[in-house]
């Protein structure tokens, strides 16, 4: 079976937790993860914007070494679809339109609303939220996921991370189907 490939949309990118989740369950090779530079800009703007305790510099960094994971995710030359497009927040056409020119599966969003599934079935994908997508992951190769998301929690060392505490993180963003699915192997993590 091949590994599913998603658009990241800019929401799903902004915060550090689920950012983290995703990009390690990409980095590991369990899922193939697709962004553009107008989606890098977007949510690295809303970031700035928002959290003044953010530098550029460290966001740069992060961005760097978002775009050293191989595969490249960057997709280019998306823009000729654009046009094609008509869902409810036109902004959100450059989304949709990288899917189609990656062949992606799926969009992962936390704005369902603005993707909906049944325009975007003429394009062979789907939007789905980040926590149906991981907790899908977890269900078709729970000791890899695992292993990721374990690898996560020990990432933290100032303080350490508990296995709770990562479970009421999960929860705390909106992962809870993803926290149900990673329940049964609370032990691993």
């Amino acid at each position: 079976m091949s590994k599913p490939r998603a658009v990241l949309d800019a929401n799903v990118l902004y915060g550090n937790f689920c950012r983290d989740l995703l990009l390690s369950l990409f980095a590991a090779g369990i899922y193939e993860a697709k962004w553009t530079e107008q989606i890098t800009r977007e949510w690295v703007g809303h970031l700035l914007e928002n959290r003044p305790n953010v530098t550029e510099a460290k966001i740069g960094r992060t961005v760097a070494l978002m775009n050293q994971i191989q595969p490249t995710a960057l997709v280019e030359r998306y823009e000729q679809f654009i046009g094609r497009i008509d869902i409810p927040d036109k902004d959100d056409r450059h989304v949709v339109a990288a899917a189609i020119a990656c062949g992606a599966q799926k969009i992962l969003t936390w704005n369902l609303g603005d993707f909906p599934n049944q325009i975007l079935a003429a394009f062979g994908v789907v939007a789905e939220s980040p926590d149906k997508f991981v907790s899908e992951l977890i269900i078709d190769n729970p000791m890899a996921v695992v292993g990721v998301f374990k690898g996560v929690r020990e990432r933290f060392k100032a303080p350490p991370m508990s296995v709770d505490y990562f479970f009421e993180s999960l929860k705390k963003n909106h992962l809870d189907l993803t926290a149900k699915q990673l329940a049964r192997y609370h032990d691993l993590m």
